[in-house]
Formats: C-alpha cells, sequence, structure tokens
C-alpha cells in the first residue's frame, strides 16, 4: 500500500463502499437462488465481503485516527460494570466535539448509551449485549459510540432518554435521534444495529428531510409557548389540587397503577392545601400514602431508607436502588406530616430516613453526601444482622450539587423538627463545602464534584451551567440563613440567583435549563425551559423580595411563573411544585422579624421558635440591633426590646414577643384556619 493512498480517505471509502456493495448483490443473489447450494454459496461469500468491509472499515480508523493510542485507551478503559471496572472491546467516545466530529467524517451514526451505576438493567447489559464480541464488532465497524451517566449530565439524558435506563439511542453525526430503545438482548442488538447501519446509509436524504422537519416543529412550539404566557390566579392551584386528588389510588395510596413513584411535591401540594382548608379529603391523600410506602416494602424496613419506586401498585416489592434526591424530599415530606398532624409514626419514618442517609450516605471526612446506592436486590433481602456481615451495595460516592442542596434543606429541618441540632451542623459543613468546590465566580454552580485516585485525595468540578444546580443551591442557602440567622447565607443566596438572571433567564420569559453555548453539542443547542426548575426559581426569587424588599425579585418570579400560566393543565399532578410557588407568589407570607445580637442566646431560640411549626409560606430574618442599625431603621423597627420578634401575616402585625412560647402562640393567633366542621373541598 502506497503512502499515497494512506493520506486519501475518500479512497479507503470507495473501498468500503465496493465490499459493502458487493455484501448487497450476494444477498440479493440468495434471495433469488433457487438451488439450496448456490444460496449457501452466495451467503458464505455475503459473510466474507462483510468481514473485508469491517476490516477496513477498523484499519480505516486506526490510519485516520488523531491519536492511535487514544483508541487504545478507549477501548481498554470502558467498564461494562463500574463496579468490577472489567473492559470491553468498544472504542467509547467522550461527549466531546471530537466525537461529532469523526461521525461527521466518517458519515456514520452516533451510538449513545445513557447509563446509571445504581441501574440493574444497565448492568445486565454491559454484561451481555455490549460484552458479546459481535455486538463490539458491529458498534466499532459501523458507529461512534459513546457513553453518558445520566446522574452526571441530565441535561442530555433529558434530551435523549428513550423511556427509562439503560438508553440505547441512535443519533445522525449533528445528533438528531434517528430511533432508539432501552435495554435490548445480545441478539436483537445484533439485529437492531444492522438496520439501523443500513437504513442510515441508505435513507440519508429522507434521514435531512425528517430532521429538517422536526426542527420547523420545534422551533413552532417555542413561538407558541412564548404568546401564550397566562395570568396567576388561585385558581392554577386549585386545578391541580384537583388534579392530584383526582390521580389518587383510595386502595394502597399514591396515583396511578405500578410502576408507582412517590410523587412528593403532589403530597406536598394537597397536604398544604389541608392546612389551609381543614378539607379532609386531602388529609386522606396524604395519610394514607405516607402510611402505605413506611409500612411497604419500598422503605427499608431493616435499615432505613427509601427505594427508588415500587414495581406493584401496593408498595410491596420495590425497584431496590435508594437516590439521596429521593430520600431528602421524602424526609422534608414526613417531617411536614408529623407537623400537621402529630402522628408519631411520621416522626418515626423521618429518624429513619436520616439514620440511614447517615449510615450509607455522608462522608464525614469530607462533609457532603453521596448521590446513590445501586440496586443490589439480594443484599437488600438480608436482615440487618445479615447485611453488616456483607460488604455493602455500590455506592456513588460523587457530590452531585443540586442533591446535596436538597439534603441541606431537609437537614435543617430534621434539626429543628426532630430537635437534633446536630444535623444542621452537618448540613453547614456540606453547604460550605459546595459553596467551596462546586463555584465557578460570576458563573454559579458546577454540577458535581469527582475525586481523582484510589484513595480519592483530590478532586474537581465538572459541568457547568446546568439551572437546577442553582436553584437548589440557593434555595439551600436562604434556609441556612432563615436557620442560623448568618447574613452571609443571604448574600450568597442572592449573588447566586443574580447570576441565574444574567446566564439564564430569557426575554421572553422564565429560565433555560443550561446556559447558552455555541459549542453546545446535538440537542444541547436546544435551550429547554422546565417547568419545575422554573417554578423553583420562582420560589427562591419569591423569597428574596420578601426578605430584601428588591421588586427586581419579584418581576423574575413572575416571569417563570406566567410562562406556564396556560400549559400547566397539561401536567396534572407532575405541575404541583408549580402551584406551590404560584401560591407562595400570590400570598402574603408569614413575616418574622427577630431583633438581637448573635451572641445572645434568646435571639437563637425566638429564630428557631418562629420556625419550628408547620407554614408554606415564611420568611424569617434576624437583624443585629448594634451592626445593622441601618437595615432595622429601613425595615422600620426599633432596637429596643431585645430580642424581640416582630411578627406580621399579611397587613395585621402583633406586639413584640419576648419569648420562645409567645412566639408560637402569636403565630398561631395570625394565622387562622377553617376548622374541620367547616372545611370545604376543593372541587
Amino acid at each position: 500500500m502506497t503512502e499515497d493512498i494512506f493520506e486519501l480517505p475518500q479512497a479507503w471509502r470507495m473501498a468500503i463502499q465496493r465490499e459493502q456493495d458487493a455484501h448487497d448483490f450476494y444477498m440479493r443473489l440468495a434471495k433469488t437462488a433457487t438451488d439450496a447450494s448456490a444460496k449457501a454459496l452466495f451467503e458464505t461469500l455475503a459473510a466474507e465481503e462483510s468481514k473485508h468491509k469491517q476490516r477496513l472499515e477498523a484499519e480505516y480508523r486506526r490510519v485516520f485516527e488523531r491519536d492511535l493510542e487514544e483508541v487504545r485507551r478507549r477501548v481498554g478503559n470502558f467498564q461494562h460494570d463500574l463496579r468490577d471496572r472489567r473492559p470491553a472491546g468498544i472504542a467509547w467516545w467522550d461527549w466531546e466535539e471530537e466525537t461529532f466530529r469523526l461521525a461527521r467524517e466518517l458519515d456514520v451514526p452516533i451510538l449513545l448509551s445513557i447509563s446509571a451505576v445504581w441501574c440493574r438493567w444497565c448492568h445486565v447489559m454491559d454484561e451481555t449485549s455490549y460484552a458479546s464480541p459481535e455486538v463490539a464488532a458491529l458498534i466499532n465497524a459501523n458507529f461512534i459510540p459513546t457513553r453518558v451517566d445520566t446522574d452526571q449530565r441530565p441535561d442530555i439524558n433529558s434530551r435523549y432518554n428513550m423511556g427509562g435506563w439503560p438508553t440505547t439511542a441512535f443519533l445522525t453525526p449533528d445528533g438528531e435521534i434517528l430511533t432508539g430503545a432501552t435495554y435490548v438482548p445480545p441478539e436483537e442488538f445484533k439485529k437492531l444495529l444492522s438496520q439501523v447501519s443500513d437504513y442510515y446509509r441508505e435513507n440519508k436524504d429522507a434521514v435531512q428531510a425528517k430532521v429538517s422537519e422536526l426542527d420547523v416543529r420545534r422551533r413552532a412550539a417555542e413561538e407558541a409557548r412564548a404568546r401564550a404566557v397566562g395570568e396567576l390566579s388561585t385558581t392554577i392551584v386549585e386545578e391541580v389540587a384537583e388534579a392530584v386528588v383526582d390521580g389518587f389510588d383510595p386502595i394502597h395510596g399514591g396515583f396511578g397503577e405500578a410502576h408507582k413513584f412517590p410523587q412528593v411535591e403532589a403530597l406536598e401540594l394537597v397536604l398544604a392545601e389541608y392546612w389551609r382548608t381543614r378539607d379532609e379529603r386531602l388529609l386522606e391523600v396524604v395519610t394514607r400514602t405516607l402510611n402505605a410506602m413506611g409500612e411497604g416494602g419500598i422503605y427499608d424496613q431493616e435499615m432505613g431508607g427509601f427505594f427508588r419506586y415500587s414495581t406493584t401498585r401496593d408498595w410491596t416489592i420495590p425497584h431496590f436502588e435508594k437516590m439521596l434526591e429521593d430520600n431528602a424530599r421524602l424526609l422534608s415530606l414526613y417531617l411536614h406530616a408529623y407537623q400537621v398532624t402529630g402522628e408519631e409514626f411520621y416522626r418515626e419514618t423521618a429518624q429513619g430516613i436520616v439514620g440511614y442517609v447517615e449510615a450509607a450516605m455522608r462522608d464525614r471526612e469530607r462533609a457532603y453526601f453521596y448521590g446513590s446506592q445501586d440496586a443490589n436486590e439480594e443484599y437488600y433481602k438480608l436482615s440487618k444482622a445479615e447485611r453488616e456481615q456483607r460488604k455493602a451495595s455500590f455506592t456513588d460516592k460523587i457530590a452531585y450539587t443540586d442533591r446535596n442542596a436538597m439534603i441541606i434543606s431537609a437537614y435543617l429541618e430534621a434539626a429543628l423538627v426532630l430537635d437534633q441540632p446536630w444535623h444542621a451542623e452537618s448540613a453547614l459543613k456540606t453547604l460550605g463545602f459546595l459553596w467551596r468546590n462546586c463555584r465557578q465566580e460570576g458563573q454559579g454552580m458546577y454540577h458535581y464534584y469527582d475525586w481523582k485516585g484510589e484513595g480519592m485525595e483530590e478532586g474537581e468540578p465538572h459541568v457547568p451551567g446546568l439551572l437546577a444546580d442553582q436553584v437548589w443551591m440557593a434555595k439551600a442557602l436562604l434556609d441556612a440563613y432563615e436557620y442560623t440567622g448568618e447574613g452571609k447565607y443571604l448574600l450568597q443566596a442572592e449573588e447566586l440567583m443574580n447570576e441565574v438572571y444574567t446566564h439564564w433567564s430569557d426575554d421572553e420569559g422564565g429560565f433555560f435549563d443550561r446556559v447558552y453555548g455555541p459549542d453546545a453539542l446535538g440537542k444541547l443547542r436546544e435551550r429547554r425551559k422546565n417547568i419545575e426548575e422554573n417554578a423553583l426559581a420562582a420560589e427562591v426569587a419569591t423569597r428574596l423580595h420578601h426578605l430584601t424588599g428588591e421588586e427586581e425579585h419579584q418581576r423574575r418570579a413572575a416571569s417563570a411563573l406566567e410562562l406556564f400560566a396556560v400549559e400547566y393543565r397539561g401536567y396534572r399532578h407532575f405541575g404541583a411544585r408549580y402551584a406551590l410557588a404560584t401560591n407562595r407568589f400570590l400570598n402574603p407570607p408569614l413575616r418574622v422579624v427577630v431583633v438581637g445580637s448573635a451572641e445572645e442566646p434568646l435571639t437563637g431560640e425566638l429564630r428557631r421558635a418562629s420556625l419550628e411549626a408547620y407554614f408554606l409560606h415564611r420568611v424569617v430574618q434576624t437583624v443585629d440591633p448594634v451592626w445593622e442599625r441601618e437595615r432595622l431603621e429601613r425595615l422600620g423597627y426599633r432596637p429596643d426590646p431585645s430580642p424581640a420578634a416582630y411578627i406580621c401575616f399579611g397587613e395585621v402585625c402583633a406586639a413584640p414577643a419576648k419569648t420562645p412560647s409567645q412566639v408560637k402562640t402569636t403565630i398561631e393567633s395570625l394565622v387562622e384556619r377553617p376548622s374541620a366542621a367547616s372545611s370545604h373541598s376543593v372541587r
């Protein structure tokens, strides 16, 4: 082979195409052959041509790959089981420009695998389908394969997930979806790989036309949403609460049939509406669900904590992975249910969640919480004593910003409701870890912090620019401010939200899920607006408005909520967080201003007393009468008496409360709610 040929990739492509043409020719002869011997001969020749094509393609990649050692590294480092790190012969590429460039140059599809370390069927597919030499050969010959972790790249997952994990998506070289599936068994996978490769090669004009059509539809949908901005009203809250009740399973609790997920925000909404209206039907939705979950298989009766979901309608058989995110949300929910009802079972369940998280998900030395624990069914079937003799399920020790922020907020609540202040100490240490290690000045929070090396001595942050990390972190900072009274947390929350306004906001309303990037790949070029993330951004902005008096925060909250004021109905009970944020925006908060020195123990006691009872929309701030005299004057309060709590609800304000018990009785007297006898239905 001459050096000139080595420098001509088009010559190699011509040779590869000729082998393909020969393969197709022999296959047509085989299909039309009536003689069995001739048919067998043509099929053998077709198979030989296919092998020649694969060898040529493999050699093409070797010759024209910019760095041969990089390919070998990719093949050798693929972890088809992330725990055992067993290699497989697939040259996995990262989600990066080089991957898409190579796909365009070779004009072959991209195979995108979205996996998760906690996902049982992901492990099964790695151990079967991806471990097959025939599958590996087909992938290496006909695709550019890339794998991403759903927890590390939620922005990619939200655009390409095909209905679960593992996701197996086939993309054009520009990143548009051709087709896809979830788990695919080995034999079926081999057929699918061949079908996709053949279809793409033979129908490129049709593929491009379909891509163009979908792009036109997407742009039209975006324009329609921009025109559909609506007005905010309490009807939104009432209608979403109705949707929650309509979807309720009156026999087993929860919503729908199997598979059954907790749907925490829907339960938070109807709990808040019950607290306001005393409609017993709403309470029934909450209590029947929480009782069934806490007594069922979805709750780990041996070690505490909740599994991700139930595979059965009656909550008896779980899918065995445990997620920090789920347990953080459920911890807050069970604490709220205990506050509202006084039922000891909810307190015990909340305590069980904390016990599990402390034992299995917290890194005390580095002061953060792990992301998830693997779905090891055999391990979770053991008793507590038996489990303690076995190696625990694999734990993902990456520090995710949004999930750590969630558990920070839940731990601060647990410190108050369970009267265990050491949980607040843990939460504040984690908050400091995130601010130090996952923040880029002026650009917001990174998504996760990963450790390097076997000893995990060093680490670095990854994936900047996701809205969820910013708003969950801002919420945790506000929760920390209200709990401690330390002004630095309020300043940090406002700083972070101002960055959100700069980098994530849209002039037409609301916030995008990721920052603009001219080098964004594939469907990441499409910046999207997520209803839950916009609702949380609006909630944080509303709280900031009431804490600082700045109208800009209120304007931003309105912009995010009005964007969904027409389409929220389509989300049904999945729009519950949006309804909660709308409720907070439309109604006045319970406002508590504690005037007192940080050195005075009574100052902290008054502040904690104002936070202990359940209340959906409350803002608590602490002002030092000596060091913050100007701020105190701006708020309209005098330095004496001190310490004292000034409590207002709407336009009504009470006399200063000077003891924790006075704080509690004052709040109860200001906030009048219907009795059970006078309650009314949401219908």
